[in-house]
């Protein structure tokens, strides 16, 4: 049970981390850049199921409504 419950945080966690990353850069070729594998011959080692996990993070960062600060309010 505690390493399933390791494996959900793990899972919460890059789920975080890749939604800050989205936030931190916008622009969706950056984005997809970044995801893209180091070896330039490997493009058929990216999962389709990852690729889409990743662009619906992309999607939800980009959609999500600006936080206001106390200042502008």
């Amino acid at each position: 049970m505690a390493m399933l419950t390791r494996q959900k945080n793990e899972q919460v966690l890059w789920m975080a981390d890749c939604y800050s990353l989205a936030k931190r850069f916008p622009n969706p070729h950056t984005w997809l850049a970044l995801l893209e594998p180091l070896e330039q011959g490997d493009h058929d080692s990216i999962n389709p199921f990852h690729y889409w996990l990743w662009m619906e993070i992309w999607k939800a960062a980009q959609s999500a409504p600006e936080e206001k600060t106390a200042c502008e309010a």
